[in-house]
C-alpha cells in the first residue's frame, strides 16, 4: 500500500485540509512548501517504548480511573459489542476537543426494553402515554410521525413490530429545541445519521412534546433490522453516539454556540443548587477529596479557572466544600447531594405548574421519602410528567394532613383522577433484589467489603458478566448514597444495607391509588348514594388534620352528617351512628336513572339497566364521573348502557367491547368481539 507523504491535523474531531488543487494521496494543497522528515525506521517495541508507554497509561488512569487501567483485561463486558462500536469508541476519544465547547447542546435518554410476553400490549401502552392530551402546543395530543410522513400510522407500527423481542425508547431533547423551526426534520436527520452509523434502516415513528420548559421528542424504534435480525446496537454508541450526532445536527440548523453565550451558560451553573458541569471536572480533578485549581495558562484556562473557584464558594455556602491549605477538600458524596437537590427542585418546578398560586413550597411532601406516611388522603389539585422514561407520572396532591404530596404513579393517559377528586395514596411494598442479598453476604464474610474478586472468591461460578451487573448494581446504589466505592475498586457495604436498598427500591416504586371520590368534596355532603364520609362517620375517626384539606374535610363530615339525619337516612343510637343503607340504595338508584335520562336525550338513545348474568355489548364512547363513582358509556345504534369503568378499558375508547355483568362487576373479553353492535 502507498503512504502519501501528508499530514492530516485533527481539531475538535475534524480534519483540516486545504482546497484544491490537491494531492492525489490525501487532498493536501500540491503548491504546500510542508516537507516531511521520516524518521529512521526502527522496532517499535522495545523495553523503553514498554516502560513509557507504562508511564502514559498511568497517568491516563489518574485522569479518568476505571477506563484505562482495563487496558490489558480480557472481561468481556459488552461495550462495543453491537452495531456503531467503532463509532462510539470514537466519540468518546473526540469527547474533550476544543470544538466540543461550540457544539450545540442535547441530552438523549435510550432505553432498551424487553416486550416479554405481552409486547404487544406494553408496547401499545407506550405509544399511548407519548400521544397524551398536552402534548403540542396548543395542549392537543400528541401526533405520531415517521420518516417519511407527518401521520404515522401507529397501529400499523405496532402490527409490524408484533414478536419483536425488544424495542428501544428514545428520548431527545436539543438544548434549543425551541429554535428549531422544524422538530420533525431535526428528528428526522437525527435518525437518519444513526442509519449510516449502524449500517441498517431503522423502523420507528416519533412524538413531539411541548409540555416542558424544553422541547423534546419521544422516539420508539424497532429492535429489528433491516434484515429481519435482532437490532443490538453497541453500548458506547448508546452512550455517545446519539448524543453526538443530535448536537452535531443541532449545530448545523442553528450554529455554533458563540463565546459569550458559552460564557454565560458557564457562570450561569455557579450558584445552581443541582450537579452541574463544573462540579463534574471539580470532581475529575480532585485528588483524595481536594482539589487546587491551577491560574491557568491561557485566556480560556484563567477564565475556566475563575468558574470553578466561584464553584468552590458556592457549594462553601452550601457546606459543600471547605478551604483548606493547599485547595478545597469536596465533601463526601457531593455528587449525589447536589443530585438529589437538583431532583427536588425539579419536583418543586413541576408542583408549582401543577398547582399554580396554591402553591406552598414550605408544605411540600414526597410520598416514599424518608419519614412519609405509608398511606395518606389528599385531594387531586393537577397532574404531571414524572418520569418520561419509565412512563410515570405525578399526582399534586393537598393532604388531609396539611401537606402538599408529590405522588408519583404508574398511570395510563386518561386514567389519572381529574382536579377535585379524593384519593388514598399507599406506598407500594419493595424488597431488596436478589443481587443485593448476594452483596450483602458476601460483605459480611469480609467485614463489610464487597470486590470483584471477592465475588469470584466465594462464587467460583460466577461469570464476569454476572459479577458486572453487581458492580452497576453498586454504583446506581452509590449515586443514591447507599454504599462507597475505594480507589482500588472495593466497595464499602453499609451494616444497614438490605434496609437502605429496600427503601431504595419502594421511593423508586410507584403509589398504589385508590379513588375515593371522582367527584368534588362539596358534592359529596349531600350525595344520594354512599361516599367514603359515610365509612368515617360510621368508624367514628376523624384522622385529618385542621390545616388545609384536612379542614375542609372536617367540615364535609360535620354537613353529612347532618344532612343524613335530615333526610331520614340515618340515627344516632346508643351503640354509634347507623345509616340505613336500603333508603340510601334506593335514592342512589332514582339518581342513577336521572342521571341516564339527562344522557339519553342528549345522545338520543334509549338506556337499558344491566343484570346480572347478563351479556354486555357495545362501544366505548365516553365516561360520567358521578358521586356514585366513574362509568362507562356503551353504545349501540339506539340504546346505550351505563357500566363500571375499570382503567383497562381506557385503552378501548371508540372500540367495540364486549362482556358479562357478574355481581355487580364486568367480566371483560376484550379483543373477542367481532360481530356488529346490534339494536
Amino acid at each position: 500500500m502507498r503512504l502519501s507523504p501528508c499530514l492530516h491535523i485533527f481539531l475538535g474531531g475534524a480534519a483540516l485540509t486545504a482546497a484544491a488543487p490537491k494531492c492525489g494521496g490525501c487532498g493536501m494543497r500540491a503548491d504546500s512548501d510542508f516537507q516531511p522528515r521520516l524518521g529512521r525506521i526502527r522496532a517499535q517495541g522495545g523495553k523503553a517504548s514498554k516502560r513509557y508507554l507504562a508511564r502514559l497509561y498511568a497517568s491516563m488512569e489518574k485522569a479518568r480511573p476505571g477506563v484505562f487501567a482495563r487496558r490489558g483485561s480480557r472481561r468481556f463486558v459488552g461495550a462495543q459489542i453491537g452495531r456503531g462500536a467503532g463509532l462510539g469508541a470514537a466519540f468518546i476519544a473526540n469527547g474533550r476537543a476544543f470544538a466540543r465547547h461550540h457544539m450545540r447542546r442535547a441530552a438523549v435518554k435510550i432505553r432498551s426494553v424487553r416486550l416479554g410476553a405481552n409486547g404487544l400490549g406494553k408496547a401499545r401502552a407506550h405509544l399511548r402515554y407519548i400521544q397524551r392530551d398536552g402534548a403540542e402546543k396548543d395542549g392537543a395530543p400528541g401526533k405520531l410521525y415517521g420518516p417519511d410522513r407527518d401521520a404515522a400510522d401507529g397501529k400499523a407500527f405496532l402490527e409490524e413490530g408484533r414478536g419483536d423481542r425488544h424495542q428501544f425508547r428514545i428520548i431527545l431533547s436539543p438544548e434549543d429545541g425551541g429554535e428549531l423551526d422544524d422538530l420533525n426534520g431535526y428528528t428526522r436527520a437525527v435518525m437518519a445519521a444513526a442509519e449510516r452509523d449502524l449500517g441498517t434502516r431503522l423502523d420507528w415513528v416519533a412524538v413531539n412534546h411541548h409540555d416542558t420548559d424544553h422541547p423534546h421528542v419521544h422516539i420508539v424504534l424497532r429492535g429489528r433490522d433491516d434484515q429481519g435480525r435482532d437490532l443490538v446496537i453497541a453500548r458506547d454508541y448508546i452512550t455517545h453516539g446519539f448524543r453526538k450526532r443530535a448536537e452535531e445536527i443541532a449545530t448545523l440548523e442553528l450554529g455554533p454556540r458563540r463565546d459569550l453565550a458559552i460564557a454565560r451558560s458557564r457562570h450561569a451553573e455557579i450558584d445552581k443548587e443541582r450537579f452541574t458541569s463544573l462540579d463534574r471536572k471539580l470532581c475529575a480533578a480532585a485528588i483524595d477529596g481536594v482539589v487546587a485549581p491551577s491560574h491557568g495558562r491561557t485566556a480560556y484556562e484563567r477564565f475556566q479557572t475563575k468558574l470553578l473557584l466561584a464553584r468552590l464558594r458556592t457549594l462553601e455556602k452550601m457546606r459543600l466544600a471547605a478551604r483548606e491549605k493547599d485547595g478545597w477538600r469536596l465533601a463526601p458524596g457531593l455528587e449525589e447531594t447536589l443530585r438529589e437537590a437538583g431532583r427536588r427542585g425539579d419536583i418543586i418546578r413541576s408542583m408549582g405548574a401543577a398547582m399554580g398560586l396554591q402553591f406552598e413550597p414550605a408544605k411540600l411532601r414526597e410520598l416514599g421519602a424518608a419519614g412519609s406516611p405509608p398511606r395518606l388522603v389528599g385531594r387531586v389539585v393537577g397532574e404531571g410528567a414524572a418520569d418520561d422514561a419509565h412512563d410515570k407520572r405525578f399526582l399534586a396532591l393537598d393532604g388531609a394532613d396539611g401537606n402538599q404530596w408529590h405522588v408519583t404513579f404508574d398511570g395510563a393517559p386518561g386514567t389519572a383522577p381529574p382536579e377535585g377528586a379524593i384519593v388514598e395514596a399507599s406506598l407500594a411494598s419493595a424488597a431488596p433484589r436478589k443481587s443485593d442479598r448476594t452483596i450483602a453476604e458476601i460483605a459480611a464474610r469480609h467485614d463489610g467489603m464487597y470486590s470483584d474478586a471477592l465475588h469470584a472468591r466465594c462464587d467460583p461460578s460466577a461469570s464476569p458478566e454476572y459479577r458486572l451487573a453487581h458492580k452497576r448494581r453498586l454504583e446506581a446504589l452509590r449515586r443514591a448514597g447507599i454504599g462507597g466505592r475505594l480507589a482500588d475498586g472495593t466497595w464499602r457495604i453499609p451494616g444497614d444495607f438490605l434496609e437502605r436498598t429496600a427503601q431504595f427500591e419502594a421511593a423508586k416504586a410507584s403509589a398504589r391509588m385508590r379513588t375515593l371520590s371522582w367527584v368534588r368534596l362539596d358534592a359529596l355532603t349531600t350525595a344520594p348514594t354512599r361516599t367514603f364520609l359515610d365509612d368515617a362517620i360510621e368508624k367514628g375517626e376523624d384522622t385529618h388534620g385542621a390545616l388545609g384539606f384536612g379542614s375542609a374535610v372536617q367540615k364535609a363530615l360535620a354537613t353529612r352528617r347532618n344532612w343524613l339525619l335530615a333526610q331520614g337516612l340515618a340515627q344516632e343510637k346508643e351503640n354509634g351512628f347507623s345509616i340505613d343503607q336500603d333508603k340510601l340504595a334506593a335514592r342512589g338508584a332514582a339518581a342513577m336513572n336521572a342521571h341516564a335520562e339527562t344522557l339519553g336525550h342528549r345522545l338520543g338513545k334509549t338506556f337499558v339497566p344491566t343484570e346480572d348474568g347478563e351479556t354486555i355489548k357495545g362501544r366505548f364512547t365516553e365516561r360520567l364521573d358521578l358521586s356514585a363513582g366513574r362509568f362507562a358509556v356503551l353504545e349501540k345504534s339506539k340504546e346505550f348502557t351505563l357500566v363500571p369503568w375499570r382503567p383497562v378499558m381506557e385503552a378501548r375508547r371508540g372500540r367495540l367491547i364486549e362482556g358479562v355483568m357478574e355481581r355487580g362487576r364486568v367480566n371483560w373479553n376484550f379483543g373477542r368481539t367481532r360481530s356488529g353492535l346490534g339494536r
